[in-house]
């Protein structure tokens, strides 16, 4: 639903001197999958230190010393702000027939929000993103460090990625691009 969905307004701030913020939004039920991106992550910020934050949204009990993680909690009043701080959204996932059958939703929010996404080339993630256009999609770890890597030296890069993401959520996954079809829906069941 796009009113749910609502871009925040950005602040005046200089969000250039900000750290990039990479966020995963999940549970501890699925805290493994971000967690086989622990060693793209340290890479990472081995390499950019104090210029990324990585936020764990949804777990509150989790944390990660060596990347300065503490879990947020999750809650409803607080969901859409949370994602749409983030600069980037991941969702890594197994290659496996869980998996595969899993909706993108982790990352229809982040593009809901504007929030340029990599997502694990798996399942509905290929049907979602158009690679390099709305979204990225990696498979290995070396995929993922270098699509982050340009992610978060590019500010242009980011908000371009952004809006291709959310203007494929206004068209393709809305309620209101889907209208028509449950009206078609609701026709043919009616006859």
């Amino acid at each position: 639903n796009l009113d749910y969905y609502k871009i925040p307004a950005t602040s005046p701030d200089n969000k250039a001197e900000k750290p990039v913020v990479i966020g995963w939004s999940g549970s501890h039920t699925t805290i493994e999958h971000f967690e086989t991106l622990i060693p793209v992550l340290s890479r990472l910020k081995d390499e950019f230190g104090k210029d990324i934050e990585i936020v764990v949204f949804g777990d509150e009990s989790y944390t990660h010393k060596g990347l300065g993680i503490k879990g947020v909690a999750w809650s409803p009043e607080t969901e859409v702000a949370v994602i749409a701080s983030f600069d980037i959204g991941i969702m890594p996932l197994p290659d496996n027939e869980w998996s595969k059958g899993k909706c993108a939703m982790k990352g229809l929010q982040y593009m809901g929000l504007a929030v340029p996404a990599v997502l694990a080339a798996v399942g509905m993630n290929n049907d979602v993103i158009e690679e390099g256009v709305n979204g990225f999609l990696a498979t290995t770890d070396e995929e993922w460090f270098n699509k982050l890597t340009a992610l978060i030296k590019d500010a242009a890069l980011r908000k371009r990625i952004g809006q291709a993401g959310r203007r494929t959520i206004e068209e393709k996954f809305s309620c209101q691009a889907k209208r028509a079809d449950y009206v078609n829906i609701f026709l043919e069941l009616c006859h």
